[in-house]
């Protein structure tokens, strides 16, 4: 019933009465993005965000780096700019059996699920917007709402509404396996106001803390549970009465009660001791949310995998909970996540529980039970109603009966006046009866002679017209014998006339027959005897000639299978020394691929073991790990530095020169995977000097400029864009014309996916303020704004990205007196593009832009060409409706601290 009067609770058996039906749902999932914090600002992290939301499609990408990610899909995607009211309608709606939230301390949980919004309605929170929900749509008269606020901290239920309640007690049903908690108190709900009392003394007694990754940490699990109860009462009435027999009431008519229960859970998040930074009684308090939280993730492996034991035991949370997963309860999960890549292990594990939870699918019921309570008022009026309807009934008959009498003492006196008035009657009518039957005897008598005359007179007409009958016949046959004998005769004598005609016909047919089949037989012998004559001998011509040219042609192939022979054999000489050859290249081959194999497999034993290393610190840290969670958090990082120091071990082994010589081989496929194996490499800041040392750079440099394959162009690119990520290659990729190749290879394609890599490397390089004047001449700054041609979202997001790191450098030099002039940007025409499209892409595109806008704004060379293109208008606009604080700052600065443009304002 919950918010709209339907259950999802176990069902208890109605007696007598069909059970309903059971439905299926899967546990509904939904991911919500959590804004940059100041925290992340202050590290700088103005374009490292690890995600990227696709919301019209309801998918996010999860990214490791700047080439490398993957894709999921949930029931919805919320930005972080979702309002409270969207997320609640998209999260509640039609399922309306537990809500609960899950991620990492410091992304939003208690922000989604428990905020009251008491300044500002639009804030409240899913907890606040389902009772106002059910409050609006409950009735009176056959509804009832009551809440229990309670917390589970350090492994212990605690009554929020009734701090003096502890250690609370759980209890299932044996028969049903239903969970609930009598200790807790039950609160009923009038109205709103008293919803705000009530939740806001809950969350004053629950427990919070401050630290590095939340200044208000919650350090227990809150579960808010919402009873509701829904009476179907069939309607009294002073007019109503029982139907006929009180045994139409049983068992189908039973007044029933639908009863359900809403649970709503904000779950403490998950956190790792050296990010969070917690110390002393804080440490314990993660320990128990880490374990609970481990013991929720085992139970959603465990449903998720279809496994016969769920370890619903392990825990109080998971316990609390049975019913949500794989229970008779609809279930909705909103996983909240941090856009930062500084926090990328915690995020793919709260998207990797989500994805698992979607697997889960609950089997709901109603829970129904029997009102005896309104039953037995029922009875009870039924009874007063019969009791009253019965004496009335009585007085009605006694008034009847005495009526009656007085009728039936009139009736007597009446019955006999009429006995003696029938008595006369009856002796006059047997008087008239005698008279009548003389008369019928007499009338008899005269009908009898009558008959026996008629009879007579019948008998005379049958004689006379059986004889008249006789006559006719006789005559009758005379006359027709004579004619028949007449007409035969002629008859006859006209069909043997018309054989005898066809006779003749068919004599001097026969004899013009004979003489046509002795012609025939002439033309027969005459034939016969020419082909006896000349058909033989034309035979015996063609014959020789035919054996004479048999023998040509046979003479003639045997000279052909001569030259073939001799053919065969220089063929044959050839090949064996093109065998020898072949046998060379192929042992040559065999060894590279050999190598190529043994270093491909050791680097994916070593990421297999790293990944396992980092999947371990990840579920540590979100309580998805195993028990001993502090013991074990140093060991996993010791292990993950060990897996990264064996990569490297591995290369040094077989030898970084011999996969760089890979990048020579004249076969493709070959070159392919060289490059994809040094690109994976890059990405890892600990192998970037040695790649460059050992001559890597140069090796991808000189694949740019001389391969023309599609593929070696974008793969070769994404390894330049990794080693352009640090400071110290980007001057050496400058100085050997990396930016030039890039531009280069910019100009001839129009891959969509390469281009995204071209665009990502020359980003990176926008990043180095020292580089902008050589990135200028080389031609990389217009070759990143002519890539604007392609139109592709992705494409567009790096180019953006570039603006933004190069108007950002450039603003600190010349804020800082070290340049002067207006940007090399505007010197390109970007303004025009900026201004016209700085709302037409995606959220963190259009940031992007925004903020290389804002930056280049700050120079007061820019001002000119700023108002000339309409850019005032943008700031403006910028200032307002921005979505992150520091980019409507800074436009503001520049509209306040810029006479000119204060001037054109």
């Amino acid at each position: 019933m919950a918010a709209n009067g339907r259950a999802s609770v176990r069902p208890v058996e109605r007696h007598g009465a069909p059970p309903r039906p059971a439905g299926r749902s899967r546990v509904r999932v939904a991911v919500r993005l959590r804004p940059k914090n100041s925290e992340d600002l202050a590290h700088g992290a103005d374009f490292d965000s690890c995600v990227e939301l696709q919301p019209e499609c309801k998918k996010l990408k999860l990214k490791k780096n700047n080439w490398s990610c993957e894709s999921y899909r949930f029931d919805e995607v919320f930005s972080e700019n979702a309002s409270q009211k969207r997320v609640y309608e998209s999260v509640l709606e039609g399922y309306n059996g537990t809500v609960m939230a899950y991620g990492q301390t410091g992304t939003g949980k208690t922000y989604t699920v428990g905020r009251l919004g008491n300044d500002d309605p639009s804030e409240g929170g899913i907890m606040v917007r389902a009772l106002e929900h059910i409050l609006s749509v409950m009735s009176l008269e056959t509804d009832s709402v009551a809440i229990s606020f309670l917390q589970l901290y350090l492994e212990s239920v605690q009554d929020l509404l009734a701090p003096e309640k502890t250690n609370i007690p759980i209890v299932e049903d044996p028969k049903t396996g239903e969970v609930s908690l009598p200790g807790a108190a039950k609160v009923e709900i009038r109205d709103l106001e008293h919803v705000f009392q009530l939740l806001q003394i809950g969350e004053m007694n629950r427990h919070a803390a401050n630290t590095k990754m939340n200044t208000e940490s919650s350090r227990s699990h809150a579960i808010l549970i919402i009873h509701i109860q829904r009476s179907s009462r069939i309607e009294d009435g002073s007019n109503t009465s029982l139907p006929n027999g009180t045994d139409n009431l049983f068992p189908d008519n039973l007044p029933l009660v639908l009863k359900s229960k809403l649970l709503i859970v904000d779950l403490a998040g998950s956190e790792r001791i050296d990010k969070s930074g917690s110390e002393g009684h804080m440490i314990e308090e993660a320990k128990f949310i880490n374990l609970s939280l481990t013991s929720l993730g085992k139970c959603i492996n465990a449903l998720a995998e279809n496994s016969p034991h769920i370890p619903t035991r392990d825990s109080k949370l998971t316990r609390i909970l049975r019913d949500s997963f794989g229970g008779t309860a609809r279930t909705s999960l909103i996983v909240t996540i941090g856009p930062s890549s500084r926090h990328f292990s915690e995020t793919s594990s709260t998207i990797m529980f989500g994805q698992r939870a979607m697997k889960i699918v609950n089997t709901i019921r109603i829970k129904e039970e029997v009102d005896y309570e309104s039953l037995y008022k029922k009875v009870e009026h039924e009874v007063d109603h019969l009791t009253s309807e019965m004496e009335r009934q009585q007085k009605l008959k006694n008034s009847e009966k005495m009526q009656l009498e007085k009728k039936l003492k009139e009736s007597e006196a009446s019955l006999n006046d009429l006995k003696v008035t029938s008595n006369m009657q009856i002796e006059n009518m047997a008087m008239e009866k005698c008279q009548l039957e003389s008369t019928i005897k007499r009338l008899m008598l005269d009908l009898e002679k009558e008959k026996g005359k008629n009879n007579i007179l019948s008998e005379q007409i049958i004689h006379l017209e059986t004889s008249l009958d006789e006559n006719k016949q006789k005559q009758l046959e005379n006359i027709s014998n004579t004619n028949i004998l007449a007409d035969t005769t002629k008859s006859h004598e006209k069909k043997i006339r018309e054989l005898l005609k066809q006779l003749e016909d068919e004599r001097s047919r026969s004899a013009s027959m004979n003489d046509h089949l002795n012609v025939l037989q002439q033309q027969l012998s005459d034939a016969q005897n020419y082909f006896q004559e000349n058909i033989a001998c034309e035979l015996e011509k063609q014959l020789s000639r035919t054996t004479e040219e048999f023998a040509s042609q046979i003479s003639s192939l045997e000279e052909r299978i001569a030259d073939l022979i001799s053919e065969k054999e220089l063929v044959y000489e050839e090949l064996k020394s093109t065998q020898e050859k072949m046998q060379q290249e192929m042992r040559h081959r065999q060894g590279l691929e050999d190598e190529i194999l043994r270093l491909k497999q050791s680097l994916a034993d070593n990421c297999s073991e790293e990944s396992k290393a980092l999947c371990g610190m990840v579920r540590s840290g979100s309580g998805l790990g195993s028990v001993p969670f502090m013991s074990k958090s140093g060991k996993s990082r010791e292990l993950l530095s060990s897996q990264r120091s064996n990569i490297s071990k591995i290369f040094e082994e077989v030898g970084l020169p011999n996969v760089l010589a890979l990048l020579k081989s004249d076969e493709l496929e070959v070159q392919i995977h060289a490059v994809k194996v040094v690109a994976n490499l890059a990405a890892e800041d600990v192998n970037q000097e040695k790649i460059v040392e050992e001559g890597g750079l140069d090796a991808l440099l000189s694949l740019l400029e001389t391969s023309e394959n599609t593929t070696i162009h974008r793969v070769t690119a994404g390894a330049i864009a990794n080693l352009a990520m640090n400071g110290s290659n980007q001057g050496l990729i400058m100085n050997k014309g990396g930016a030039r190749l890039l531009a280069n290879i910019a100009s001839k394609t129009n891959d969509p996916q390469t281009l995204r890599m071209v665009a990502g490397a020359l980003a990176n390089l926008c990043g180095n303020e020292k580089l902008h004047v050589m990135l200028k001449q080389d031609g990389g700054i217009k070759a990143l704004l002519g890539m604007f041609r392609t139109g592709h979202n992705e494409v567009i997001a790096q180019i953006a990205r570039g603006m933004a790191n190069f108007a950002k450098c450039e603003s600190r030099v010349i804020s800082q007196g070290h340049r002067k002039g207006r940007s090399l940007l505007i010197e390109e025409g970007v303004l025009n593009w900026m201004v016209a499209n700085s709302s037409a892409f995606s959220a963190s595109t259009r940031r992007h832009i925004e903020l290389a806008f804002c930056h280049l704004a700050q120079n007061e060379d820019n001002a000119r060409d700023i108002i000339l293109t309409g850019g005032i208008k943008e700031l403006l606009r910028i200032s307002r409706e921005s979505s992150r604080d520091d980019t409507r700052n800074l436009a503001k600065k520049a509209l306040n601290s810029n006479p000119a443009f204060f001037k054109e304002i």
